[in-house]
């Protein structure tokens, strides 16, 4: 109830109650009988006359004061008085309204699911713990998930024997992407959003035991560094081209047998209890987005943009006419009018070596991880292209691993959301402004 008398605060007050009287008013007057609105207005404009008039501190003021504020507990329904609950709900609302303007307009955040921007950005990667090595305990596995969104997978020997894991054909390698075969699994994140993760099957001793990965993320490069075979494998996230080599040698080091037409790798003798994988996913790089500049300016090449996949025509044919609504964020190669071509690891841009990002001059010395430019698809053999009007040309940084431009073409102005700022998470040595 509000209370007013000789203070300096009564006409704040009284302000306040008008305010409330007037929502009630606004939002509640269809369900008041005529004769009670029209009391309720007059109420509302007695009182504030009386403000008007400075007449706050009069017996007529309260008198009139409290019949409204009696009307309005008559009739406030949700909007008058306001409980606690209420109070949230309005704060929620109105800072989703916001959170929404900001993303739409000026900043969206965005997780990196896959490494074909390695090493520029990170998606999942993985740290495999060798044999016989314990892993991270309760209290390190905590920090590591706070510090790089770390969770830790272990799959145990149910009983003593020989474990094996089932080793795709060609074909289903490519069509499902992953050379160790999984099926996808329907689950509940946190009880509540439906997702599929990636389910892999262990063979130990003849008993299956199962487990599962984000659907994101590929099982082969860690099975490659837990369990290597001579160098083959060695590059750890760059595991596209690499597992052909990796199985290959395998099968010539009898680490491979078929069983019943069906091949699997041999992993080795394993005690019940025994760890036959244990291995932790980080998350990837989570970025802000900045959707504010190329409202005014347009891309320049070399920047690494986000775009909308639903509006790319070549990936809507490899996805079977089906528009595939994801976000990608690929490195700006060219723009329209732009002649491409990749020779001997270097991308030429009209005929010079490309320029714009440091990343350029990296993949073409294959400097550190940088793996250098593939050949591949569109611009397979030495092969050029001209960008169409209107259009970018979009290409990872992990060239042999990262499905870009060259497979599925060009990416059309309308689908560019904007450009990466920061990199807000996880704390690494790559936190901050992007390049």
């Amino acid at each position: 109830m509000f209370l007013f008398g000789k203070s300096k605060g009564a006409k704040k007050a009284a302000k306040e109650l008008l305010s409330q009287a007037e929502k009630v008013y606004n939002y509640r007057r269809d369900i008041m009988p005529k004769d009670e609105a029209e009391k309720f207005y007059a109420l509302l404009d007695k009182l504030d006359d009386l403000v008007l008039d400075a007449k706050t501190d009069s017996a007529e003021f309260d008198r009139a004061s409290k019949d409204l504020e009696a009307a309005m507990k008559k009739y406030g329904g949700m909007v008058y008085p306001l409980s606690t609950v209420s109070d949230y709900v309005d704060t929620i609302i109105v800072a989703g309204i916001l959170a929404i303007a900001v993303r739409s307009f000026f900043l969206q955040p965005f997780k990196i699911p896959t490494n074909s921007m390695y090493p520029s950005f990170y998606g999942m990667t993985s740290k495999v713990y060798e044999r016989g090595e314990s892993g991270p305990d309760a209290l390190e596995r905590a920090w590591r998930t706070i510090r790089l969104g770390a969770g830790n997978y272990k799959v145990e020997a149910p009983k003593d024997g020989e474990a094996l894991l089932e080793i795709n054909s060609l074909e289903a390698a490519h069509r499902y992407g992953g050379m160790f075969a999984f099926k996808p699994k329907r689950v509940n994140k946190y009880f509540v959003w439906p997702s599929v993760e990636r389910e892999y099957t262990f063979n130990v001793g003849g008993k299956d035991v199962k487990v599962s990965v984000p659907a994101d993320f590929n099982l082969d490069s860690v099975i490659m560094q837990a369990y290597p075979v001579g160098d083959a494998g060695s590059r750890g996230v760059r595991a596209g081209r690499d597992v052909l080599e990796y199985i290959s040698a395998a099968r010539n080091a009898g680490r491979v047998v078929n069983l019943n037409g069906t091949e699997f790798l041999r992993l080795g003798e394993f005690k019940r209890g025994e760890p036959v994988i244990n291995f932790d996913i980080l998350g990837g790089d989570m970025l802000f987005v900045d959707r504010f500049t190329y409202n005014f300016r347009k891309p320049k090449v070399g920047e690494p943009i986000v775009f909308m996949t639903k509006y790319c025509e070549g990936m809507m044919r490899r996805n079977g006419g089906v528009p595939d609504d994801k976000y990608y964020i690929k490195r700006l190669a060219g723009q329209e009018g732009d002649q491409l071509q990749i020779r001997q690891s270097t991308l030429y841009r009209n005929g010079k070596p490309a320029e714009g990002s440091y990343a350029f001059g990296k993949n073409a010395s294959k400097e550190g991880d940088y793996c250098g430019y593939v050949a591949d698809g569109a611009l397979s053999d030495g092969a050029s292209i001209k960008i169409s009007p209107k259009h970018y040309y979009a290409l990872g940084d992990n060239s042999e691993n990262s499905l870009d431009s060259r497979y599925w073409g060009e990416v059309p102005e309308k689908a560019v959301v904007g450009k990466s700022l920061i990199i807000f998470y996880p704390f690494t040595n790559r936190w901050g402004a992007t390049k």
